[in-house]
């Protein structure tokens, strides 16, 4: 099965993401994204706000629309 790649901004709430591109960013990388982790989008604050999604059940971290609209996933499965 064969899931499309979209960005972090646009994925749906509530549904287990695969993460496939990370920017060249240390913080992401200190905050556990990195390519192949599972993050769930928690909500996205309207007016270009951030998104909240927890990473791999561990904890929550809210990331600006400008960066992740550059972290690509694909959807894995419903939480």
């Amino acid at each position: 099965m064969s899931f499309k790649t979209i960005n972090l901004y646009d994925a749906k709430k509530e549904k287990v993401l695969q993460v496939t591109f990370v920017p060249s960013i240390s913080l992401l990388e200190n905050l556990g994204l990195r390519n192949g982790t599972k993050v769930v989008v928690q909500s996205r604050y309207g007016f270009g706000g951030p998104v909240l999604c927890r990473v791999e059940n561990a904890f929550a971290v809210a990331i600006g629309k400008d960066i992740a609209t550059q972290i690509a996933v694909k959807e894995v499965s419903s939480k």
